[in-house]
């Protein structure tokens, strides 16, 4: 079983992050936006199954889901610029 949004959420998050050069590239960072995002949309699970995967893919690759993620992306890119938890940061 896997939340189906991960690969569109990776997917995004590369596409915003070439185009926000201020934000961070640790894998730190990088994970802590995706999974902020993760938490705020509704999950869509997959199972073993060929035709439901598929079914489910395909119902993801719609523009709506893109720019669902994107939106929500870009508020946990921000949120996680303005408090991120990598190394050499104090935290306060």
């Amino acid at each position: 079983m896997k939340n189906a949004l991960e690969e569109i959420a990776d997917e995004v998050f590369e596409q915003l992050r070439s185009r926000n050069a201020g934000f961070c590239d640790c894998l730190q960072c990088r994970d802590d936006a995706i999974t902020h995002a993760l938490n705020k949309i509704r999950p869509r699970y997959i199972s073993g199954s060929p035709i439901g995967s598929a079914v489910t893919r395909v119902a993801l690759s719609q523009l709506q889901v893109r720019a669902e993620m994107s939106v929500v992306l870009l508020d946990a890119m921000r949120r996680v610029q303005a408090r991120p938890r990598h190394l050499g940061t104090v935290a306060g």
